[in-house]
């Protein structure tokens, strides 16, 4: 990953918080879930909520990220087949889940260069907005085009599983478990594949 990567996920990542404690922190703070301790996905403590002290950081963190997009968007104007600057556009619009915009910018990047990751992560953001027939041909295509790819064959038993494709979904199960023997992720869908008759 070169240093570029980083920082544009980096601040993709802290674009997506900042966002997020702006819109979803009033409506939490709101709820009947306000008194509830937060938990994180990862296992790791929640960040502490946004206040009127850390607003300043905000605001220059803001300001960095549009920066950024600015210095992204114009690197692009001057070389359409930038491929680094539109993955990158890509994944910060994907971080804060701007699936139209991401999409646009992968589909764009691919026409450009193949590549696995990024034809997954388009795939990703179809699922996420609601194209799942657009999404599965995406990660059939990585799936056949490098069968060792396994977050490819995950998605695609996921998108199986939520069209009904339970046939389907069981037998690239099959391939995944040989790819990922011990995975627990595997596990929790080869458990939820198993509840469907």
């Amino acid at each position: 990953m070169t240093r570029d990567n980083i920082v544009f996920s980096t601040c993709g990542l802290l674009l997506g918080l900042i966002i997020g404690s702006f819109l979803i922190g009033p409506k939490l703070a709101q709820s009947k879930l306000a008194g509830a301790p937060e938990v994180a996905l990862s296992g790791a403590p929640a960040p502490p909520p946004a206040t009127a002290a850390s607003a300043p950081a905000n605001q220059d963190q803001m300001a960095l990220v549009r920066q950024q997009l600015e210095g992204l968007k114009q690197k692009i104007a001057a070389n359409p087949n930038d491929f680094d600057s539109l993955v990158q556009l890509g994944n910060m619009y994907s971080d804060v889940a701007k699936f139209p915009q991401a999409i646009e910018y992968y589909e764009r990047a691919l026409k450009v260069r193949e590549d696995t990751n990024v034809r997954t992560d388009l795939g990703i953001c179809l699922k996420e907005s609601g194209r799942l027939d657009d999404a599965l041909a995406q990660f059939k295509r990585v799936a056949n085009d490098n069968p060792q790819s396994w977050q490819a064959l995950y998605n695609l038993i996921i998108i199986d599983g939520q069209m009904k494709r339970f046939d389907e979904a069981r037998a690239d199960l099959v391939k995944l478990k040989q790819l990922r023997p011990n995975d627990p992720d595997v596990a929790k869908l080869e458990a939820a594949l198993a509840q469907q008759r």
